[in-house]
């Protein structure tokens, strides 16, 4: 059976709850909101599916150097006005579904944010746009090998981790599923963020949750009585994601933070990009990295191309400027004090403690303004 020595050992994929032929494993919340494995011994037969699909235990897992680098961003302007880091994901999404495919992505549903079904063109808005959170997967890989056991072409955008969980529970990857991973940072949990938000929010209802516009890093909460607007270094949680202080433990020790990639494509921000195209200049609300590690995403980058602008770029330009293709984020002292901390301390005090001599700070500098105007005008 699964067995969880230490929480560094564990990505929260679901696969193994997922696998279960006993359905003996749920996923119990740690009291960071962070989902691990736990079983019913009493029903368990020992059958050993549980650490054949898991991502850490696996001692083999298919890894594969990107083929090629692109800077890319949807030529549809309406689309890509309204998506982050240029749309790729959006693109490819499109033409899965235009082939009568479907798409599993993830999406911010008022104060949650979960993996849902996509099987029509006009949902597709519900997955764009970035979600720095981890994402309620539960119930959807059987989803997906129903969709795969129906025919359907599928789909799946997540994190490199939920990749991986997902390919090991085939024995076969199906030629019919598409697996697109994403850059990852780290993930804060659910409770973290509703916790953050309810507390902003004053616990009104939110309706909206956007954490960019294109290369804005701007929060935003929305309902019909209640609107929230922070940049990401004034608010606290966007502040501690940036920061990787939240982070799941295993993120820390992530070996899907590399150049060797699990998915068929990896998309993400293109950072550090060197061209001089007049036209990749003047596009300012973000640019793809599209990242072709099989034969298979090859394929799909051509069939999608014409809906892109797309510039291949050295792949060592990528990898340099997108820390996550080189190593996972390192663990702070920063971290640790809020891993104490939060045992005691609500989310936000917990970070308003962290960040205490930056607050102070910053309201000496806000009083001090106030007072030169003052000064100024009573010149």
């Amino acid at each position: 059976m699964i067995n969880i020595r230490n929480k560094y050992e564990c990505y929260g994929c679901n696969a193994c709850h997922e696998i279960c032929p006993k359905q003996c494993i749920t996923m119990k919340k740690d009291y960071k909101g962070f989902l691990y494995p736990q079983v019913n011994k009493s029903q368990c037969i020992n059958c050993g599916l549980c650490e054949k699909v898991c991502p850490y235990s696996k001692e083999q897992l298919e890894f594969n150097l990107p083929l090629k680098a692109f800077a890319a961003w949807n030529k549809d302007r309406e689309a890509y006005l309204k998506s982050s880091s240029g749309g790729a994901g959006y693109v490819i999404s499109s033409h899965v579904l235009s082939v009568g495919g479907v798409v599993y992505g993830c999406c911010a549903e008022k104060n949650t944010v979960k993996h849902i079904r996509i099987d029509n063109q006009k949902d597709l808005y519900k997955l764009q746009g970035s979600k720095y959170v981890q994402s309620e997967v539960r119930g959807i890989f059987k989803s997906i090998k129903d969709d795969i056991k129906s025919g359907l072409t599928v789909l799946f955008i997540g994190t490199p981790c939920q990749i991986a969980g997902l390919k090991n529970s085939f024995k076969k990857v199906p030629e019919k599923l598409i697996l697109v991973d994403l850059i990852c940072h780290g993930v804060p949990s659910q409770q973290m963020m509703q916790s953050h938000f309810n507390n902003v929010s004053n616990n009104r209802k939110i309706e909206e949750i956007s954490f960019r516009k294109g290369n804005e890093f701007v929060i935003e909460l929305k309902s019909n009585s209640f609107y929230y607007s922070a940049s990401m270094w004034n608010d606290l949680y966007y502040k501690a994601f940036m920061s990787g202080v939240i982070y799941r433990n295993c993120c820390y020790k992530c070996k899907f933070a590399s150049s060797n990639r699990v998915g068929d494509i990896t998309i993400g921000d293109f950072w550090g990009l060197k061209a001089t195209y007049e036209n990749i200049k003047n596009t300012n609300n973000g640019i793809s990295l599209i990242l072709p590690c099989t034969h298979k995403g090859i394929e799909i980058l051509e069939r999608i191309k014409s809906n892109l602008y797309i510039y291949e770029r050295p792949l060592d330009e990528a990898i340099e400027g997108n820390e996550q293709l080189r190593h996972p984020t390192k663990i702070t002292n920063k971290s640790r004090i809020f891993t104490i901390l939060y045992t005691f301390l609500s989310f936000d005090y917990s970070l308003y403690v962290i960040y205490l001599d930056n607050n102070i700070k910053s309201i000496f500098i806000r009083i001090c303004n106030k007072l030169n105007t003052i000064r100024k005008k009573l010149k």
